[in-house]
């Protein structure tokens, strides 16, 4: 007759993948925005984003963690407060004219393809490396904030290798992304390949304005 295995023989099964989901009600930010595109233009309104962050990672680190949930919050909560009570620009976009106001140098005016014309102080503007202010482009945006902000090299040596975003800007009404971290991960160098080659270059627009777009200055 066998002896009956002990608990240390026995063979535990590894998981090959672990992930873990941070969401916070502070997770929040309002912004008021108008999706523009050749030949069609919606109305100024806002609303009320959330956001939630998913790590995917191939291990538990030696504290036990994936990712300490604090320092996820930590950084989520600083994206949303930047975009909080904002009217988004997409500065890349190739249907709108974004310009400091001649009259009144901290004021910025956009004049949209319609002829249309809306000014607002330029300190209520966050000027975004998007092409249209849709939930979608504003996930690309504020994936490489994250990232940056929790370091590519440090998600890759805690195995975390993929980061999924979800922003709703209405009930029903949600954004999902996936995107693996690079160790050669740069915001700058994201933002400028739109997204990867998401987006077209900005450099491409003939109407764009470089004064307004930091990325683009240099």
């Amino acid at each position: 007759m066998s002896e009956e295995a002990s608990p240390a023989s026995i063979a535990i099964p590894r998981p090959t993948a672990f992930s873990v989901v941070v969401f916070s009600e502070s997770f929040k930010f309002n912004l008021a925005h108008f999706v523009a595109y050749r030949g069609f233009r919606e109305r100024l309104h806002g609303h009320n984003y959330r956001l939630s962050i998913e790590l995917l990672g191939s291990r538990i680190s030696s504290d036990g963690y994936v990712m300490d949930f604090g320092d996820v919050k930590t950084v989520a909560r600083a994206a949303c407060k930047q975009l909080n009570e904002r009217v988004v620009v997409p500065s890349k976009s190739d249907v709108l004219d974004i310009r400091p106001l001649p009259t009144k140098p901290d004021h910025t005016i956009l004049t949209c393809e319609d002829a249309t014309v809306f000014v607002f102080p330029t300190s209520d503007c966050f000027f975004a490396p998007i092409m249209h202010s849709t939930v979608e482009e504003i996930s690309l945006m504020m994936y490489g904030m994250i990232v940056e902000q929790l370091g590519a090299s440090k998600l890759l040596e805690r195995g975390i290798h993929k980061i999924k975003l979800k922003l709703s800007e209405a009930p029903g009404q949600e954004s999902s992304m996936e995107i693996p971290v690079t160790n050669a991960f740069d915001r700058s160098t994201w933002e400028k390949s739109g997204f990867g080659g998401t987006l077209k270059c900005c450099e491409s627009f003939v109407k764009f304005d470089p004064s307004i777009c930091g990325p683009c200055k240099e």
